[in-house]
């Protein structure tokens, strides 16, 4: 794998540095030219949504893979907050004491499902962070035996913090409470394995970092939840062979986790197979290698030239970076002027590193912040 074969698939990134990806992927040739082509055969009348369908079923295979789960453990919904929601509504109305444990500074996807079962009776332990983020050890002294879910960030989407799902899902099972797992910011980006971690439940949506666009994400199941989560807003999709379902009087719902399944948004379908070709193409692990170097050639890059960056911990660190600066304004109008494309979060600049990134595009980026 070279990097120009990679970059040959992104050439809208030959005049930018781009390190905003922890909001949205820039496009790649496949994804585009399956837009293109669908917009071309729509307005002829010969688009097919059975060809869409069949990109889904792709897409629900290749995400499978990349996060260590089956097919059939995978359900396709349109962002986060729906995988929640669909979560939060099978928890039943709480018994005295029971309680729900989230970090304070989740994202409001991962957060306000989670709020709103305060009205069927839960408390809500939202715990603050430290000065990393919230620890698996936080955790562990807010839950007790009338938790029934703990949610987390896989990678925390202001800072980069990359939690301890081993360790987070191993205070999850003490208190017989159900494991959620925001995995936006990290599926595409770093190795996830919900086997090894022991996730119940984990989300992700594609315009990130798995190079997809809005309106395409995935909800993981485990197998043996499946017979207790049931559909919040079932429709055809939902079914066991849904070709054969479209009308009533009968409803026959499948065994896997399709049945909890949106329906399907048929041209980002057809863009999401052909942009998750690209992780078959090179490789999900040798993809995600490349990220662990470039994300380790940045952080090399931010400390000589003595920024105020500090990483975490080894086992915390991800692909985004969060870099105290005194002036961000300043730093980004320097951005602007180079090409520069990063974001501001909690007053630092938010840099996320991505497999299409270049060595010296972050050591440029880095002599820009500078000191900050």
């Amino acid at each position: 794998m070279q990097a120009a074969d990679i970059r040959g698939l992104f050439p809208g990134l030959q005049d930018t540095i781009y390190l905003n990806t922890a909001s949205m992927n820039v496009g790649c040739v496949p994804a585009r030219e399956a837009y293109e082509l669908a917009v071309e055969r729509w307005s002829a009348g010969k688009f097919d949504w059975m060809d869409a369908e069949r990109a889904g079923e792709e897409a629900r295979s290749v995400f499978a893979e990349i996060v260590g789960a089956t097919a059939g453990e995978i359900a396709i919904v349109p962002a986060v907050s729906s995988a929640a929601g669909i979560v939060a509504a099978n928890l039943p109305p709480a018994k005295r004491g029971e309680n729900v444990v989230v970090a304070g500074n989740e994202f409001a996807s991962n957060y306000y499902p989670w709020l709103l079962l305060r009205n069927r009776g839960y408390e809500v332990r939202a715990l603050a962070p430290g000065g990393d983020g919230v620890t698996a050890e936080a955790f562990g002294q807010a839950a007790d035996g009338g938790t029934r879910l703990i949610a987390v960030s896989a990678v925390h989407s202001a800072n980069g913090y990359r939690a301890d799902l081993a360790a987070l899902s191993r205070v999850a099972a003490r208190s017989g409470a159900w494991f959620f797992v925001d995995a936006c910011q990290a599926a595409g980006a770093v190795p996830l394995d919900v086997v090894r971690d022991g996730v119940d439940f984990l989300a992700a949506a594609s315009h990130k970092f798995l190079l997809g666009s809005r309106g395409m994400g995935y909800l993981y199941v485990r197998s043996g939840l499946l017979d207790r989560i049931q559909p919040v807003g079932p429709g055809w999709k939902a079914a066991r062979n849904p070709a054969e379902s479209f009308y009533g009087p009968t409803m026959d719902l499948s065994p896997t986790a399709s049945k909890l399944d949106a329906s399907l948004a048929w041209f980002p379908a057809l863009a999401e197979q052909a942009a998750l070709g690209i992780f078959r193409q090179f490789g999900i692990t040798a993809l995600l290698d490349r990220n662990a170097r470039l994300a380790l050639r940045l952080e090399e890059a931010l400390v000589a030239q003595g920024s105020a960056f500090r990483p975490f911990a080894e086992q915390h660190r991800s692909t985004i970076f969060s870099v105290p600066v005194t002036d961000a304004e300043a730093v980004l109008a320097r951005f602007r002027q180079a090409n520069v494309v990063a974001s501001v979060r909690e007053g630092r600049i938010r840099l996320a590193v991505h497999f299409y990134n270049l060595e010296e595009e972050l050591d440029r980026v880095a002599g820009l912040i500078g000191r900050g």
